[in-house]
């Protein structure tokens, strides 16, 4: 289970809204300080809000600005990164290669340009049949209450 934490920023009826931050991978590194590609993470770094299904958590035990321990399936985010990038670029590269052998440099391109416009939209389709999956949606690991100001 891979999980990231977050404030929760809103709630409602049998669901949360948590904010997580994004961070580049720089933040563990002990010169991120004098770093220029740690610097422009920050700079690019933003905030992502997540609505998560609360299941069999209670709303009362949950306030604003708590911190929420959120959690999706090591397969889940493996089989989808993989999906998201690794796909448009193979139907890419197979696609260009077809171009290329019906039509020379223009084939390739034109070719290019339809695997890669073609795999984009089976990964929306893929998405868009999957949006109701349990095993892609986050899961409540824990909830850690903020300390009073």
């Amino acid at each position: 289970m891979v999980e990231e934490r977050g404030r929760v920023v809103a709630i409602e009826p049998g669901a949360i809204w948590v904010e997580t931050i994004q961070r580049s991978g720089c933040h563990g590194c002990s010169a991120k300080s004098g770093c220029g590609t740690g610097l422009l993470g920050d700079y690019l770094s933003g905030a992502t809000r997540v609505r998560v299904a609360l299941n069999s958590w209670d709303p009362d035990n949950i306030s604003l600005n708590d911190t929420a321990v959120i959690g999706i399936a090591e397969n889940a985010l493996t089989t989808s990164a993989l999906l998201v990038y690794l796909l448009p670029l193979v139907s890419l590269v197979l696609a260009a290669l077809a171009g290329e052998a019906l039509a020379g440099e223009v084939g390739a391109i034109i070719g290019a340009l339809i695997g890669l416009i073609g795999g984009a939209l089976f990964v929306r389709w893929y998405s868009l049949r999957h949006v109701a999956n349990p095993a892609y949606t986050p899961l409540l690991l824990r909830v850690e209450p903020s300390s009073p100001l």
